[in-house]
């Protein structure tokens, strides 16, 4: 392999913020940063990005937090316009639901959510756990749509999202991924059945916490 086309690094503000301060913290990350660049430089690596967990879904206030436009400032700092840092990965699917729901980042003085802001700033987006690690399949977990099976309509759900580039799935033999496969015989869904799940969706999750 003579490059490699995306590159992470992987949970950097989850694994390190409680133990160095917010500005040692950016410090390093732009050492990092520097490093990539010079490494696309040598066409050793095309692209690289943050895979996260916390950082980009909790809110401003939250110590974990980070900025999508502080990072892309960053990246600019030392890799100038065309700057290697176009993708991001996080948790996405009908119970992690912040990346969609929460307007946690700035745009121009207004709050939009992670995924309005990095299609704002063409960074591209894969999502991790979409099957919550099998706990999303139980029954009456997810709301029903197209007559599909619990797999398939979690990752229906997360390739229909807008913002989203792709899922990311663990295989763990051959039957299951013949059986996540067959999202791909069906088009993702029209934006106005999207937005008539997430009312569903959102619907069904107030009542869950009202009854309890």
């Amino acid at each position: 392999m003579e490059c490699i086309d995306l590159i992470y690094l992987h949970n950097a503000v989850e694994g390190q913020i409680k133990d160095v301060s917010r500005e040692d913290f950016m410090k390093k990350l732009e050492s990092v940063f520097s490093f990539y660049e010079q490494k696309r430089k040598e066409g050793k690596i095309r692209f690289y990005g943050m895979a996260t967990w916390e950082c980009y879904r909790v809110p401003p206030d939250d110590p974990q937090y980070l900025s999508l436009n502080e990072t892309i400032t960053l990246a600019k700092k030392v890799g100038g316009e065309n700057h290697g840092f176009r993708f991001i990965q996080l948790p996405f699917n009908m119970y992690l639901d912040q990346a969609f729901m929460i307007k946690n980042q700035d745009s121009n003085g207004q709050q939009t959510s992670i995924l309005d802001a990095t299609t704002k700033h063409n960074i591209g987006v894969f999502t991790s756990v979409p099957l919550m690690q099998g706990k999303l399949l139980a029954p009456g977990v997810m709301p029903e749509f197209d007559d599909l099976k619990p797999s398939i309509r979690a990752l229906q759900f997360i390739r229909s999202t807008p913002g989203v580039l792709a899922p990311l799935v663990g295989h763990k033999s051959e039957l299951h991924v013949n059986e996540n496969l067959e999202v791909m015989k069906i088009p993702p869904m029209e934006q106005e059945q999207f937005s008539e799940l997430i009312q569903k969706f959102t619907s069904k999750n107030n009542q869950s916490k009202t009854n309890t």
